[in-house]
């Protein structure tokens, strides 16, 4: 009996630990095994792909209808082009920060540790994280706060009215603010199998 009430009082325990809780052997990019360069390198070309995309389609946005419209692509337009680029060929990607705007972009468990120990950081003194998810990597990279994002995502001198409003009728939990030049604002992520 008392063997019984152990198993279950560790199956109820092991029940109730969080993913995040779980250890993912991890590397500084640069410092990651040669046998997951080409997988990283393909990850790398997805993210590269995503920040080109949104950031293209994100100015020719505010040219077209200003800040209001900026915000508008970054709620809908953006999260649609970074699933449609991060979904190709079985690779899945996204983007999370430490203070969310869209709950919906919250932390991988694996990506998690990283999100929150950098916070607040330099996007120039942090290169990226690779992270062994077994038959597939994790990779992880820094999105720096610049000036053209600091009108929906800066300090609250730096936001604009119009934008500042939109934002609160959306997101009325937005943590996404206060970001200043050059800081981690958040995370492009990417799981790719090991061998593309």
């Amino acid at each position: 009996m008392t063997l019984l009430r152990t198993i279950l009082v560790a199956g109820a325990l092991l029940s109730t630990t969080s993913v995040a809780q779980i250890e993912f052997k991890s590397w500084p990019v640069r410092q990651a095994p040669g046998e997951l360069h080409s997988a990283i390198s393909h990850a790398d070309l997805v993210i590269v792909e995503m920040q080109g995309a949104v950031l293209h389609e994100l100015s020719d946005a505010i040219a077209r209808r200003g800040l209001t419209g900026g915000f508008g692509f970054c709620h809908l337009d953006a999260t649609t082009i970074i699933q449609r680029i991060g979904g190709k060929g079985g690779t899945v990607a996204g983007r999370t920060s430490d203070r969310l705007r869209n709950p919906a972009n919250a932390p991988r468990a694996w990506a998690a540790p990283f999100v929150a120990t950098h916070a607040g950081q330099r996007a120039a003194t942090v290169d990226g994280f690779v992270v062994d998810l077994g038959d597939r990597i994790g990779v992880l990279r820094p999105i720096a706060e610049q000036a053209m994002c600091a009108s929906c995502h800066g300090e609250q001198e730096q936001l604009a009215p119009g934008a500042d409003l939109v934002r609160r009728q959306r997101y009325p939990a937005d943590r996404a603010v206060g970001f200043r030049d050059g800081e981690i604002r958040g995370w492009f992520w990417v799981e790719v199998a090991k061998r593309p």
